[in-house]
């Protein structure tokens, strides 16, 4: 009994400790985050002495140094703004080649394909990479183009959707990384830091987390490769669902990010991801704009492309805490109206799966997958229709303020110029486009199971990989539960006859009857 009652003692004087632990890191980056400004400022007035220097060198007309000015401005906004890294970065290279200087070539190459890897565009980084003249470069500088070559390579291996390709960015991020590791013998950040992702990127996250905590150990780290460390520690204490260590280590990559002026960030996204996933709302809300900030200010599309599904589900929650929920517009009712209907469709087969689960094992792993992919498309649809109709309610409240001042204004021909701005068709065509590239998402392959119901010259044969046509749509939206012809017509903006019209003529063609056509085509499976 005295034993259980100091195991218990124990565990509690831990929980205690390891809450402390968070709430100084919490405490810590909440004053940082208010002092972000004030980091930033001091971050322009470096770079505008940096800037005063370059004109300086530019008007002693020596190339050398010129060449290093420009260098300097590129890495002074490398993590900070891209549009300035990258002017910066192709001055240098322009100057590179008129010197015809080899060395210079390869340097400022090497750099423009991390700046274009940090805006997200991969294959313009690799593109550059593959023409890096990397024997070229000295010691120091080679260290950095194999850093900037297996991030580039391990990054794409983990956005590509195609498993073959996928592979085959993987080998080539293992490549660079290991002929980093391979020329240089004595340990440094970059190549201890390439070894962890090397580890990371292969499953292999134990002796991941061993080198990054040897990289906090053994190196004295500036604030950027603190938050580098430590973020990737954080990724790991998350994906084995150690949550409290992962939120304690990306607080301490957040932290460094602000005091480094880094606006290249992943740290603070994940950290609001893990507040939202535990129903901590306010604090999800509060760094997910931090993120969002941070990604506008650099203009990374890749970040704010990420934000773009964490964000809405998050300002979603935040509303329904708060009973400030706002009225959709009847387009995005509608919609969510029918996804609403797609779930309990889906929730009405779960219970008669249930029903049936003592008798068959082939029905339980059904519901599992009828469940996932109700669920996939709910996020998906849901979290990107909160966002639209946020964009939307904005867009429309800017439309309100204008007219509201030509009112004023008495500017009735400016009003009438106003409303025409606006587009429906445009609007319309931008909604399909969204719903074609989420429903493509979900189930890639949909397009060719589709036109194996066909012969080959009744098959359809699309300009553009990523939409739909009116025939694909259709059943795009009976795929996922939205069976009813007139909810089809309003969501497609066409007649209920013109929708019966479709269907018919679309069935009639299949090499299968109409019952057993309709059944194929629910059988198309998501990713």
């Amino acid at each position: 009994m005295l034993r259980v009652f100091f195991s218990l003692v124990l565990s509690l004087f831990i929980l205690c400790q390891v809450s402390n632990a968070q709430s100084g890191w919490q405490e810590q980056l909440d004053q940082n985050i208010s002092k972000r400004d004030e980091i930033d400022a001091a971050k322009k007035e470096t770079i505008g002495i940096l800037l005063n220097d370059f004109q300086s060198v530019r008007e002693e007309k020596n190339t050398d140094k010129e060449f290093a000015a420009l260098m300097q401005m590129v890495k002074a906004y490398e993590y900070f703004v891209y549009d300035s890294a990258f002017k910066y970065g192709q001055a240098a290279n322009r100057l590179a080649y008129r010197l015809k200087d080899k060395a210079k070539i390869a340097e400022s190459k090497s750099k423009l394909s991390l700046i274009m890897l940090l805006k997200g565009l991969y294959t313009s980084s690799i593109d550059t990479l593959k023409t890096v003249e990397y024997e070229f470069l000295s010691k120091e500088k080679r260290k950095e183009f194999y850093s900037t070559a297996y991030r580039a390579y391990y990054d794409l291996s983990g956005y590509s959707r195609d498993k073959h390709y996928s592979e085959a960015y993987k080998k080539l991020g293992n490549f660079y990384s290991q002929k980093l590791i391979n020329e240089f013998e004595e340990p440094s950040f970059e190549k201890l830091l390439g070894l962890a992702l090397q580890s990371m990127v292969n499953g292999k996250l134990h002796q991941a987390e061993d080198y990054y905590l040897d990289l906090l150990n053994r190196f004295k780290l500036n604030d950027h490769e603190t938050a580098i460390v430590t973020s990737g520690l954080g990724f790991i204490y998350s994906d084995r669902g150690d949550t409290e260590k992962a939120k304690e280590y990306l607080m301490q990559a957040s932290i460094a990010d602000i005091k480094s002026a880094t606006k290249e960030t992943t740290a603070c996204r994940s950290l609001a991801e893990l507040f939202y996933r535990e129903g901590e709302i306010d604090k999800a809300y509060q760094y997910i704009l931090l993120a969002k900030a941070d990604a506008d200010f650099y203009g990374s599309e890749q970040r704010k492309f990420e934000i773009s599904y964490t964000l809405p589900l998050i300002e979603s929650a935040r509303f329904q805490k708060e009973n400030k929920q706002k009225k959709m517009i009847t387009i995005i009712s509608l919609l969510v109206l029918a996804f609403s209907l797609v779930i309990l469709r889906q929730l009405q087969k779960l219970r008669q799966a249930r029903k049936e689960i003592e008798n068959s094992n082939e029905n339980l792993t059904r519901v599992n997958e009828l469940l996932r992919e109700a669920s996939q498309i709910k996020e998906e649809y849901i979290g990107y229709y909160f966002n639209f109709s946020s964009q939307y309610i904005d867009k429309l409240e800017d439309f309100k303020k204008s007219i509201s001042r030509q009112m004023i204004t008495k500017s009735y021909d400016n009003i009438e110029q106003e409303l025409k701005k606006y587009n429906s068709k445009k609007e319309r065509k931008r909604l399909f486009e969204d719903f074609d590239r989420i429903f493509l998402k979900l189930f890639p392959d949909f397009v060719e199971k589709f036109n194996q119901l066909f012969d080959e010259k009744d098959r359809i044969h699309l300009k553009d990989d990523l939409s739909l046509n009116t025939d694909l749509r259709i059943f795009a939206l009976i795929r996922i539960g939205v069976a009813d012809s007139e909810k089809i017509a309003g969501i497609l903006n066409l007649s209920v006859n013109t929708i019966y019209t479709y269907k018919t003529k679309i069935r009639n063609r299949s090499i299968f009857p109409n019952e057993e056509f309709d059944l194929k085509v629910m059988a198309i499976k998501s990713v």
